[in-house]
């Protein structure tokens, strides 16, 4: 059986120099702090190690870490893997899986169950530990090319693999190594996929740029034509981050070979800033030998013809390599730290602000209920805010005019008022021929069309917004004249009060589809708005739905049905109702119609003339054209028509003059009743439904189905205050007081 210190004699040297360095290994272990605490989340300074299959990479990783790779086949590298060395009392070997970011979460909790430690090792049980974190990331081979419901495995995984080697005499130094990249398929193996797969992840970790890159390549072939130099330089276009490390010289029997290798580690040849370095593998024959023992063995190699030009380069062996790769891992982290401070200082902001939108913990009713009604009360905040127009207060509003509620129902108020004034009437007055109150379309106006939302359609009803058929219909003195003869009894010159409820009502038959029409825009726009600021204030989706489905929605529902029918009552008191004002405007309107049917008349019987104004001195200072009539004439003024025509002209009058005053008066009562009071600020309005009152009137069942957290909540929560918690401790070590 193998002790494991046997396994790390050969760090001895590393790990004096680090007695002599203490900033260096404090700020080593200050990494492997923070790579424990947030090495999945930011990228931090790390050395990768990457290369072809069969490359000579794990036996680089040997002589970097000491740790002795399983030999076996179906071991080889099928995943990224982390190992650190650490210096510590006891020694061990801690094998675990660090979850890809992107997995399942019931996969990332499967994989974060597998731990194994090794207080002794021998080759058998490392590469059952191996066989296990293999079975457990999910891969395939040769006794298990399925899982058990079916589908075939993976061959390779985009979880990490972390091993680490502790010991009194472990330097600390954290390496990755990637899958080695290849070309062709095995049949039963690997597929195309798969060498997409292990080229997308290799072009990842280069990709960062605290990153080193350390390229493997064999020496028996040229540099120049190796394809992981060529993805290393669209990941490192300046290539000052990538050293080249030539493996398996003994391989290189010619000696054009031997001399371009020669050449690339001395650097005639070399266009990288950290340069190549050459160690010497163990081979397949050397697996018995310690890895002391392939160490001198690979010093003796290198003081032989040709590598013995090599013997002052100090880039010959695994020793030089060792301690240039800790060399740059050092300098990068005192060159990265301020900047580190910094992403860690965002991250761990993000983290806040994202718990912050969730709320507090919803796991008692007490939470339950202040959380709904912090909720209420943010609601609340923005109807008034956009009631009284002030806009300033969110951004919403800025972002949002369509949210600028109180302005679009005035736009709307604007719209009916005028809407009611052109097309209201069914016919035309007899004086306002030519006047802007003409008889427009049958349909309503385009100014009225609404914000379509599905659950309206119950409060809407079509037939209340068609517009009545006006066309090829008689003029307005024919249609009383009509009323009048079907309707007159044996009166003196007068005609029935009940008269002009009839042509009241026929007037204003297009009242009903305009105002129904106004109504449905109006409660789109309020409605609009609350589902709108519901989003805004409310980010947890399952809350939402259960606050909106399970009791708004149907409390909102009966408010503008609320609004609708008040609506209507307005209406009908309004058009079905016996003629009624108190307004002094009626009779001033009358008034000023039979005055001017008497201008008119003395106009006719009159003669157009010139009058003119003199001075004292007689001088003429103003000259105005008139009407002229005599007491001859003014004697003989008469209407000259009959007593049917007569009541005709004053029937027309009254109607024209209550019809304007009903007018105005309807479309105020409408605005401010039906929409201000019904819609807007009284107490059944829609806009404070979603109130404290609300949240504090909700029994126990209604709090936990809307307030209480699912699943995935508490588990995005838990998350949450974990990573939170590792990002504080985080700033902490960097810091220096973690």
């Amino acid at each position: 059986m193998t002790k494991i210190a046997n396994m790390g004699s050969i760090v001895g040297n590393a790990a004096s120099q680090e007695h002599a360095n203490p900033g260096n290994l404090s700020i080593l272990t200050k990494v492997d702090k923070l790579r424990e605490l947030i090495g999945t989340k930011v990228a931090l300074p790390q050395l990768v190690v990457v290369g072809d299959q069969s490359s000579g990479k794990s036996s680089v990783l040997e002589g970097l870490t000491g740790f002795g790779f399983p030999r076996d086949a179906e071991l080889c590298t099928r995943y990224a893997t982390q190992i650190t060395c650490r210096r510590e009392i006891e020694e061990s070997i801690d094998v675990s899986i660090i979850p890809h970011n992107d997995a399942a979460t019931y996969e990332q909790e499967r994989v974060k169950k597998f731990h194994r430690t090794l207080k002794e090792m021998t080759p058998e049980s490392l590469a059952q530990v191996f066989k296990e974190a293999n079975e457990a990331m999910g891969i395939r081979n040769s006794t298990r090319p399925t899982s058990p419901d079916g589908p075939t495995l993976p061959a390779f995984s985009e979880h990490i693999l972390k091993i680490e080697k502790l010991g009194p005499n472990e330097d600390h130094f954290t390496v990755i190594d990637v899958p080695g990249i290849f070309r062709k398929e095995t049949e039963g193996v690997t597929t195309e996929a798969d060498i997409d797969l292990v080229r997308n992840m290799v072009k990842n970790y280069m990709k960062d740029t605290r990153t080193i890159i350390l390229a493997i390549m064999p020496s028996n072939v040229d540099p120049a034509t190796q394809e992981i130099l060529k993805l290393a330089r669209q990941a490192d276009p300046s290539m000052t981050r990538t050293m080249a490390v030539l493996t398996k010289p003994d391989l290189a029997i010619e000696r054009t070979m031997q001399q371009i290798a020669i050449d690339h580690v001395m650097g005639t040849r070399s266009d990288l800033l950290l340069g190549y370095y050459i160690v010497k593998n163990r081979g397949p024959d050397d697996a018995e030998k310690t890895l002391k023992q392939g160490q001198d063995e690979e010093r003796k190699f290198f003081s032989n013809s040709p590598w013995s030009a090599l013997r002052n380069t100090g880039k010959a062996g695994i020793d030089a390599l060792r301690a240039r790769v800790r060399e740059l891992l050092v300098d990068l982290i005192k060159k990265e730290f301020p900047k580190l401070k910094a992403d860690v200082v965002k991250e761990l902001s993000a983290l806040r602000s994202q718990l912050d939108k969730m709320g507090q913990s919803r796991s008692n009713q007490h939470a339950q209920r202040a959380y709904l009604n912090k909720m209420s009360e943010a609601f609340q905040t923005l109807a008034r805010d956009a009631l009284n127009a002030y806009y300033t207060s969110s951004r919403l509003f800025e972002e949002r005019h369509d949210l600028r509620l109180i302005t679009r129902i005035v736009e709307a108020n604007e719209k009916y008022s005028d809407a009611m004034w052109k097309i209201g009437h069914t016919r035309p007055f007899a004086s306002d021929s030519g006047s802007d109150e003409k008889v427009n379309a049958a349909e309503p106006p385009a100014e009225f069309e609404c914000i379509d939302y599905p659950e309206l359609e119950e409060i809407f009803d079509p037939s209340d917004t068609v517009m009545p058929d006006i066309s090829g219909q008689d003029q307005i003195m024919e249609y009383i004249e009509g009323v009048y003869r079907e309707s007159r009894g044996q009166d003196l010159g007068t005609f029935g009060g009940a008269l002009v409820s009839t042509m009241f009502k026929e007037q204003s038959k297009r009242w009903k589809p305009i105002t129904m029409c106004y109504m449905n825009q109006v409660v789109s726009r309020v409605h609009h708005f609350i589902v709108e600021a519901i989003n805004e204030i409310c980010p947890d989706d399952r809350v939402r739905d259960e606050l909106w489905n399970g009791y708004l929605l149907e409390e909102l529902q009966k408010s503008y049905r609320r609004a609708m029918d008040h609506a209507k009552f307005l209406l009908d008191i309004e058009r079905e109702g016996v003629p009624m004002t108190l307004n002094h405007y009626f009779n001033d309107n009358l008034q000023k119609a039979q005055s001017n049917r008497l201008v008119s008349a003395m106009e006719k019987l009159g003669m157009e003339n010139n009058v003119e104004t003199k001075d004292e001195l007689g001088n003429v200072v103003k000259n105005e054209a008139g009407v002229f009539l005599n007491r001859k004439q003014l004697n003989n003024l008469s209407f000259n028509m009959a007593n049917s025509d007569h009541v005709r002209e004053y029937m027309h009058d009254i109607l024209k003059s209550y019809y304007k005053v009903s007018r105005k008066r309807f479309v105020d009562v409408v605005c401010q009743q039906a929409v201000n009071h019904y819609l807007l600020a009284g107490e059944g309005s829609p806009l404070k439904i979603f109130s404290t009152q609300m949240v504090l009137n909700l029994n126990e069942d209604q709090l936990d189905m809307i307030a209480a957290e699912d699943a995935p909540v508490k588990v995005r929560r838990e998350k949450l205050g974990r990573d939170i918690k590792n990002f504080e401790e985080a700033l902490r070590v960097l810091k220096g007081s973690g």
